[in-house]
């Protein structure tokens, strides 16, 4: 019979374990002040990649810039928000843009890159767009994410033609 009082203390202490962690308190009892947002000075970013990303996005709002190794180079990714959508920019340490990922509206995307993803995958459900532009080759392809396709996504040209899944997956 003592096990049901085991439990209501086990229970009573993990009340009190999550109430702490919702409510915390410093040494003195006090609640901590609210933290504020990091300002963009707190990333870690080189001088040149902020310059050229706030030169380029001006109002977009910096939600993380990430440090990569890509081919033994260092790569910068600044993840943003601007005016609702979303956009990836990845930048050499001198601030030149490597590439770019934007979000779209389904109204931005080509018809004709539309209903090549709606022939080959008619079931999907097409969950987001995105435009993907590379400096390299200066291609600007289209990216969609797929539910329901056997696929999580694929790429287009501009002008239909799959890039990813090849042809037979």
């Amino acid at each position: 019979m003592k096990r049901p009082h085991v439990i209501v203390l086990a229970l009573a202490g993990i009340f009190l374990a999550m109430s702490a962690s919702v409510n915390p308190t410093d040494a003195t009892g006090a609640a901590p002040a609210v933290q504020a947002p990091r300002p963009s000075a707190a990333f870690a970013w080189p001088g040149p990649v902020e310059t050229a990303f706030k030169q380029k996005y001006p109002k977009a709002t910096v939600k993380a810039v990430i440090k990569e190794t890509e081919a033994g180079k260092t790569v910068y990714e600044v993840e943003s928000v601007d005016n609702g959508r979303r956009r990836n920019v990845d930048y050499n340490a001198d601030g030149t843009i490597i590439r770019y990922e934007e979000e779209l509206t389904e109204a931005e995307v080509p018809a004709v890159v539309r209903a090549a993803v709606r022939a080959r995958y008619p079931g999907a459900a097409i969950n987001l767009w995105e435009r993907l532009y590379t400096t390299r080759d200066n291609s600007a392809n289209y990216e969609c994410q797929l539910s329901g396709a056997g696929v999580a996504e694929g790429i287009l040209t501009p002008d239909g033609k799959w890039v990813s899944p090849k042809a037979g997956r």
